[in-house]
């Protein structure tokens, strides 16, 4: 008995030291001093001065760009020249590619592995999206490319991006199977009427409002044996959900954590010995989801436990107070 409870909590161990090791621990990481963006690696020496104005995250933390001038390897520490504004990013058969603009030129690049697809058309922005078939449960891939601010294509998710749908689309969104909340119609503006497309892309009815459209959800959702269809805007400005800072935060020593008055308090001390009462920082960025940091004065440090280590100061010294 006691050999089995050993192997069952040596398991436990490895198992849980396995989920430690799987945390994309970054060995650099951008800060902000003064309201500038620089680089600090895990020893806490600046490899980039901050002096960019701006900083985009691209994918899990995997890299930034800088004012859209350089793009830094968080994993390599490496950076090399930007390919233009970055705009977006998306998966395109389970690779991660990243859309930059240039004058009015558009491409796609898989940084890791430096693959490139070049684009006829200028996008502004793609988002992935998939429709399945109730019946049978197939999914089916596309994207949704952006060319202008109610202008859109349809293309189909390989790399070769071939359009599905005759010419442009506006207003793109998609009906919801209620009780699966998956996607199983999609709908888009043409030709002045609203047509509706199966998963296969069949066109399967039109309408000419959306007030024609809410009134035949219920045949639409018979079609395809569904207890209730719900639209989904996809042109909508999406509302995130609030992110939480963590109620027991492992901040580095240069902080104190403590509650007052039952929320959180955080004391940065400075060089001279005084105590500042600062506040946590959370961000929303597309592929991390919410991003916690802490702000002290003009200056901002990421501490999120997913990418930083407990307790460590990816900060320089040298710009403490």
């Amino acid at each position: 008995m006691k050999k089995l409870l050993f192997i069952t909590i040596s398991l436990f161990l490895i198992n849980n030291g396995n989920a430690q090791d799987k945390k994309k621990y970054k060995g650099y990481m951008p800060f902000n001093h003064n309201n500038l963006w620089g680089i600090v690696d895990s020893t806490q020496k600046t490899i980039i001065e901050p002096k960019y104005n701006d900083i985009r995250i691209l994918g899990e933390l995997d890299y930034v760009s800088l004012d859209d001038e350089i793009i830094f390897d968080l994993e390599k520490g490496t950076q090399q020249k930007s390919l233009g504004t970055f705009k977006t990013e998306v998966i395109i058969n389970k690779q991660r590619f990243y859309l930059f603009n240039n004058g009015d030129t558009s491409l796609l690049i898989d940084l890791k592995n430096n693959e490139k697809i070049a684009l006829s058309l200028k996008y502004s922005n793609f988002e992935n999206v998939t429709l399945t078939n109730p019946n049978s449960g197939i999914e089916n891939e596309f994207i949704i490319g952006q060319l202008d601010y109610d202008s859109y294509i349809l293309l189909k998710n390989n790399k070769k991006l071939p359009s599905v749908i005759s010419g442009k689309i506006s207003e793109p969104d998609l009906l919801v199977d209620e009780s699966s909340n998956k996607n199983v119609y999609f709908t888009a503006i043409k030709n002045s009427k609203i047509y509706v497309y199966n998963s296969n892309l069949k066109v399967v009815n039109t309408f000419l409002n959306d007030e024609k459209l809410n009134e035949n959800l219920e045949s639409l959702a018979k079609k395809i044996n569904s207890g209730g269809l719900s639209q989904k805007c996809f042109t909508c400005a999406e509302t995130m959900g609030n992110g939480s800072f963590s109620e027991d935060p492992l901040l580095p020593e240069i902080f104190e954590v403590s509650y007052r008055s039952n929320y959180l308090s955080v004391i940065y001390k400075n060089k001279k010995g005084e105590e500042i009462e600062v506040r946590p920082y959370q961000t929303f960025e597309k592929g991390c989801g919410y991003l916690d940091g802490v702000t002290f004065g003009k200056n901002l440090i990421f501490t999120d436990l997913n990418y930083v280590r407990p307790k460590k100061l990816m900060f320089p010294k040298e710009y403490l107070d």
